[in-house]
């Protein structure tokens, strides 16, 4: 690894968790409309604002990752943290038609 390496990964992961800062916000705002709209359109509003939920968890999980490079930990290790499996088998590279489940995921839409 180059002797900057640990450092870019930091500043990569701090980039991450920025974004996924403005995605919460975004939505905190949906949210909002979704509340707002007539019972009838709510479902579909719904499963959108959950998908961005999805979206700040990936988020979470490569910033993890890319922190853990960042302290000198192996990628195995590394990858090793992350709580969502489907996340998890993405990073080290396994191919699934489907996510799995794993104890502590949760999946609310199958």
């Amino acid at each position: 690894m180059a002797a900057d390496a640990p450092s870019l990964l930091a500043a990569l992961a701090g980039e991450i968790g920025d974004v996924r800062s403005g995605v919460e916000r975004v939505s905190g705002l949906l949210t909002d409309l979704v509340r707002r709209l007539p019972v009838e359109h709510r479902a579909e509003a719904l499963t959108d604002a959950q998908a961005l939920d999805a979206l700040i968890q990936r988020l979470d999980a490569v910033s993890g990752v890319l922190n853990g490079l960042a302290e000198g930990k192996s990628s195995a290790d590394a990858v090793s943290g992350v709580l969502l499996a489907d996340v998890a088998e993405r990073l080290q590279g396994a191919t699934s038609a489907r996510p799995s489940a794993v104890s502590g995921d949760l999946m609310l839409f199958d």
